[in-house]
């Protein structure tokens, strides 16, 4: 592998070139677990402005960061809103913790009490410009003209009825994270994503920081402009009856400036259980998303992370 397959999100949309789109998506599911998505219609700039907003987040003092912490979101699970300091989480056990710093959001929803929702609590306009504004405007525009387009295609492919996709994933249970790896050593551990599918929108480095499992060993990934990564997780593989990969991935960042990167969970409502076609997996959403974050935060690590040495 050179590169990873590309997806075309207009080619999915298009009655003339659904088909063979669909087909070279099956084959990038079974045989890779990641691929490019090309023409999926984010525009550049949003992306740089949510880029350049989170830089200047995290170039604020510790101290005033820290305000802004997972304690202080009032949320369940505990990490699942706000910030992390460098060496705050531990994706691998016998990695240690990473050298990685972020932010985590969702979608915004007061008064919802379930696991993973609710409001988060950003700083200010005046103290971090831009950095709430942005990422909440990015959020709209991934949920509103990708998400629903390549999760129907997906379902499609792994034999769900007609509206199985609406029907689970409207909204989906949404994990969004800004990570500010530094430069000459940024680390994320060997994981698997514990969700349905993964969008990674990155800077366009030179640096291949993305590392994939592939074909027993790490494969780099390079940036492609104009371009996002996708990733399956463990929930489609299972709902694919294990057709589909949720690949192991790790970041190791040995560029010599700081690299910004803007991952997209996305999960199932947090209300369902779900079967796959074939009946050989069933789970509920809430209770594999909740054991997944119980891994992370006693430090046993994410996804199949133990099951990888």
């Amino acid at each position: 592998m050179t590169t990873l397959p590309q997806i075309s999100l207009a080619k999915l949309a298009a009655d003339a070139t659904q088909r063979e789109e669909q087909r070279r998506l099956q084959m990038a599911c079974e045989e890779y677990g990641f691929f490019y998505l090309v023409e999926h219609g984010i525009p550049k700039e949003q992306i740089a402005q949510t880029i350049e907003a989170s830089r200047r987040f995290f170039a604020l003092p510790e101290a005033i960061k820290e305000r802004y912490g997972h304690a202080s979101q009032g949320m369940y699970p505990t990490i699942a809103r706000g910030y992390s300091p460098l060496h705050g989480e531990i994706l691998h056990p016998e990695a240690g913790r990473d050298p990685k710093e972020l932010f985590d959001l969702g979608i915004e929803n007061e008064g919802d009490r379930r696991p993973f929702a609710g409001i988060t609590r950003f700083p200010d306009e005046a103290l971090a410009p831009g950095f709430a504004r942005s990422l909440l405007a990015l959020q709209a525009t991934v949920l509103s003209g990708v998400v629903p387009l390549l999760g129907t295609a997906l379902a499609d492919l792994i034999g769900m009825e007609q509206g199985w996709f609406r029907s689970h994933f409207s909204p989906p249970t949404l994990l969004q994270r800004v990570i500010r790896y530094p430069a000459r050593g940024g680390t994320c551990a060997k994981h698997t994503d514990g969700g349905f599918f993964t969008l990674l929108l990155q800077e366009e480095l030179p640096t291949r920081s993305l590392q994939v499992w592939f074909r027993e060993r790490w494969m780099p990934v390079p940036s492609l402009p104009d371009s996002l990564v996708v990733n399956l997780g463990d929930m489609l593989q299972a709902l694919s009856d294990d057709r589909f990969k949720s690949t192991p991935h790790q970041v190791a960042h040995s560029g010599l400036s700081d690299r910004i990167s803007l991952p997209f969970f996305i999960y199932p409502d947090i209300d369902a259980r779900l079967t796959s076609p074939q009946g050989r997996h069933t789970f509920s959403v809430a209770e594999m998303m909740l054991r997944n974050f119980e891994s992370v935060e006693t430090g046993h690590g994410a996804g199949r992370a133990r099951d990888l040495q």
